[in-house]
């Protein structure tokens, strides 16, 4: 739409430019339509007979009323210049209008509804147009409005007094593309009927977000509010236990209840992105639930299946059939977002894919599926500067590739690791997170086990629900020898995470956690559990060789440790003792000793 003066067009000019073309300070409102391009398709003659009576009506009427000026019109938005922002706002609320009134008389597939952005900014004109990057903001401020919406930046929002001149509702941080470090975003007035933004804060955007929809009652039993809300509530109970995915609270989906199913309303009103839904029917006490995810973007089913068990379950604390659902509401979003992220380009990606992803990614045996994650992450840091949470990730990922020994990762990592994590806790001290992830640099990296101890007693001590400062506290503790702490800490972790899509690296160090405490047998088993969910990762057939030889069991110990050859051929027990951080610790020379005993060459 706009021409920007750094662009190649204007390279030959260079400096110069400044002195061919004014420039000087101006509000750019600009208005488009919002899926002009369905609409045109179905109605092509009409919407551009409308249009055009719009546009004459705009030009004459409307923004020579507000002290306004058309600068171009295209067909299918505008752009106008105003020497004030309430004049400019006035204006967008002018546009709606009319169209609102024009759009009365037609079905609704026949409706014209417009989206507006307003900018402050100095841009250089030639008389005619506008140009410069603070117009193109302008236009990509109008992608985040909803239909019949008007969105200012913080520039724009500085220029009117709120409650005055107009009502504006604070948006946060919003991504735009091509503009990596966020916009301050503002709607202008209450929101449309289907507001684009609702909490598209750059926080926000990192986490699918699930609405669960109390479970109808196919069979007709009158017991649908009392069953459905149980369904739906232990579901709820057990994915907001983890942090990787927002969950709509069940008073705000309770509205939804035995309603036809409005995926459009559903995000509209709520900012799903996906919503779990489904019926059960009884008899006598046995109950068989139905249950369908769905994305709410372009309703594509996800995921159905189909349970059966005891009703006195749902009233269990720990329901098995509501953990049931929840592990596959997990697997099926993240499954989901693994495939977009492995099949579609990284920028036309959501950001809450990309962060899934790369978590994900990160967790991958396949060293290009590794260093596929660190694009990713370092994408979402040029898109969200200023959250910590990339930072953070990215951090974690310095760690990983020390610990599974992958070529070309180990104590060189850790100044960027550590510039990583403290750059997430310059944006956000207080995440919890960001400091017991730093803990484990200090813990993996560097070989600092008091100070990786004091950085996860810090995040316990900002969320006692942390449950990767509890694992790495655990880990630190099975390291130092002390088995019953450490135990305890794993344990606690394990238990608040207990549908984590990594939760076989929680049962990995929950292992290690067993073995320093002499739990050989619960060490297998929890080693065990893990390889069942993740059978690539070489740290569990350590511990898993470790503990089978402390059993005696010799046999099974040297076909362990094939397998810790197969992911690590170059792994000695000299290799070993040089990275771990309890190499010349006790635990450590134990350790060492049971893998030299099971054949790992010195």
């Amino acid at each position: 739409m706009v021409q920007d003066p750094t662009g190649p067009a204007f390279n030959a000019a260079g400096a110069s430019l400044g002195n061919v073309l004014p420039k000087h300070g101006v509000v750019v409102l600009v208005v488009d339509v919002v899926d002009s391009v369905d609409l045109m398709r179905r109605h092509e003659a009409g919407t551009v007979s409308r249009w055009a009576a719009f546009v004459k009506t705009a030009r004459s009427h409307v923004l020579a009323h507000h002290h306004g000026e058309m600068v171009k019109s295209l067909g299918d938005g505008l752009m106008a210049r105003f020497a004030n922002v309430p004049d400019a706002v006035h204006a967008a609320a002018a546009l709606h209008e009319y169209l609102a009134r024009d759009n009365a008389a037609l079905p609704a597939d026949e409706h014209i509804l417009l989206r507006a952005g307003i900018n402050v900014t100095d841009a250089w004109s030639d008389g005619i147009d506008l140009y410069g990057s603070g117009v193109n903001v302008a236009a990509r401020v109008a992608t985040l409005a909803g239909p019949g919406e008007t969105i200012l930046t913080a520039e724009a929002r500085d220029e009117v007094a709120s409650g005055v001149d107009i009502e504006c509702v604070d948006l946060g941080l919003c991504y735009l593309k091509s503009f990596g470090g966020g916009v301050r975003a503002y709607r202008a007035g209450p929101a449309g009927a289907r507001p684009q933004v609702l909490a598209r804060t750059a926080e926000a955007a990192l986490h699918p977000t699930i609405a669960v929809i109390p479970f109808a009652d196919r069979g007709q039993t009158g017991l649908s509010l009392t069953v459905g809300d149980l369904i739906a509530d232990g579901v709820i109970d057990r994915l907001s236990r983890g942090s990787s995915i927002r969950v709509i609270s069940r008073l705000s989906t309770a509205p939804f209840r035995n309603r036809p199913m409005d995926l459009g309303s559903l995000h509209a009103y709520l900012g799903a992105t996906f919503v779990l839904s489904g019926g059960y029917a009884l008899s006598g006490t046995k109950l068989l639930i139905t249950a369908e995810l769905s994305t709410v973007a372009d309703a594509q089913v996800l995921w159905t299946e189909r349970f059966t068990g005891s009703l006195d379950d749902l009233f269990e604390p720990d329901s098995h059939l509501a953990r049931q659902l929840a592990l596959g509401v997990h697997v099926a979003i993240f499954d989901h977002e693994m495939q977009h992220v492995s099949t579609q380009p990284l920028p036309t990606l959501a950001s809450y894919s990309l962060l899934v992803g790369g978590i994900n990614l990160m967790h991958r045996s396949n060293h290009g599926d590794f260093e596929r994650a660190r694009a990713i992450l370092e994408q979402l840091i040029e898109r969200h500067g200023g959250i910590a949470a990339p930072r953070t990730w990215l951090a974690n990922w310095y760690v990983l590739g020390a610990t599974r020994g992958i070529p070309g990762h180990g104590a060189v990592d850790a100044d960027a690791a550590l510039a990583a994590s403290r750059s997430a806790l310059v944006r956000d001290p207080t995440d919890a997170k960001a400091l017991a992830i730093e803990g484990f640099v200090h813990c993996h990296l560097l070989h600092d086990l008091p100070l990786a101890r004091q950085r996860c007693l810090q995040a316990i001590g900002i969320d006692a629900n942390c449950a990767l400062a509890w694992l790495y506290l655990g880990t630190i503790n099975a390291f130092e020898g002390k088995g019953a702490e450490a135990v305890e800490a794993t344990r606690r972790a394990l238990d608040l995470s207990p549908i984590d899509p990594q939760r076989y690296y929680f049962m990995s160090l929950g292992a290690t956690a067993e073995l320093s405490a002499g739990n050989d047998a619960r060490a297998e088993a929890l080693a065990r559990s893990s390889l069942v969910l993740n059978r690539m990762h070489s740290s569990t057939w350590r511990v898993l060789t470790i503990a089978l030889v402390h059993q005696n069991r010799m046999d099974e110990a040297r076909d362990a440790l094939r397998q810790v050859l197969a992911l690590e051929p170059d792994l000695s027990c000299t290799s070993y003792l040089a990275r771990m951080p309890n190499g010349n610790l006790p635990t450590g020379q134990a350790w060492a000793k049971a893998l030299a005993a099971a054949g790992l060459p010195d």
